[in-house]
């Protein structure tokens, strides 16, 4: 059998070709949607293929523009969720590389696989990295998507004070 590690581990390395090499159907057949992909202060739900590949195009261009030459990701703990075997959760460290150096400050990330279909998936990542370092989620999706969520909110409070007046 295999471990939760070892597919923790292939997961992580292919996605971070991806993002090396640019090959979007690699990052696609590893990474669910949707997805929720979130930092310290942005969350995004990713809903669609075609807004991923926005996501991971900007994120892309942002890291070449910046001297990208290696982008690792190293597991630090995988393991299945009990009674569910169909799920991992686990947490890796990310490097971010140019030819000067580290382009931002290595940074843990906490992830959640899921196996879809018979492949395992990414469906929530959690990265503890500051948006200023990196620009880690698309802003245009993740700017309409709280606002989106403050106007169900606000909606949802007038509702609650009609029926609790």
């Amino acid at each position: 059998m295999v471990s939760a590690t070892e597919i923790y581990k292939s997961n992580l390395d292919a996605v971070s070709l991806g993002v090396l090499t640019g090959d979007f159907r690699l990052i696609v057949q590893h990474i669910g949607v949707p997805i929720l992909l979130s930092t310290g202060s942005r969350e995004v739900v990713v809903s669609s293929v075609e807004e991923m590949e926005i996501l991971i195009s900007e994120y892309r261009q942002q890291l070449v523009s910046k001297g990208l030459v290696d982008y690792r990701r190293t597991c630090l703990w995988a393991e299945f969720q009990p009674n569910l075997p169909d799920m991992i959760v686990g947490a890796h460290r990310t490097e971010i590389v140019s030819a000067d150096g580290f382009i931002v400050s290595p940074y843990q990330c906490r992830l959640v696989l899921m196996r879809i279909d018979g492949q395992w998936k990414a469906i929530w990542e959690q990265a503890h990295v500051a948006e200023t370092d990196v620009e880690f989620l698309a802003p245009d999706i993740a700017r309409a998507q709280q606002q989106a969520h403050a106007a169900l909110n606000a909606r949802l409070r007038t509702q609650q004070d009609r029926s609790e007046g």
